[in-house]
């Protein structure tokens, strides 16, 4: 195969992968069910675990969806209500809110507890995207 047919393979490709995940620029409803398909869909995903009745989650709430508007790309942003999903909420520990799991490959490999500014959620996103 040469260098041509090469590169039309692998825009194919990418192509084709945009059909089947098309990024998503807003955070998606993540569930019991469907949490491990989430964590399928890209190589990085963000999880914000909330509830309703809290003022914190509410806070950082504008970021996340500024996140998943800039990397939706990229990285798979979802928001977990830890009142109607508890068995994925127990799973991860979750036991302050605001939680945001971040993940790589499906992996959990950090978080931050607690109502933090955009720039300290995006600083923690870019050190699990290297």
């Amino acid at each position: 195969m040469d260098e041509l047919e090469r590169i039309k393979k692998e825009k194919l490709e990418k192509m084709m992968e945009r059909v089947k995940n098309p990024p998503i620029k807003k955070p998606v409803e993540v569930t019991d069910d469907n949490f491990n398909d989430f964590l399928r869909k890209k190589k990085y995903a963000i999880v914000d675990c909330w509830a309703s009745w809290c003022m914190p989650c509410r806070i950082i709430a504008p970021s996340i969806e500024k996140l998943a508007e800039e990397y939706g790309d990229r990285v798979a942003v979802g928001k977990l209500n830890v009142d109607e999903n508890r068995r994925t909420a127990a799973m991860f520990g979750i036991m302050s809110i605001p939680t945001v799991l971040f993940f790589r490959d499906g992996r959990l490999v950090d978080k931050i507890i607690g109502a933090v500014p955009k720039h300290i959620l995006e600083g923690k996103l870019k050190q699990v995207m290297e």
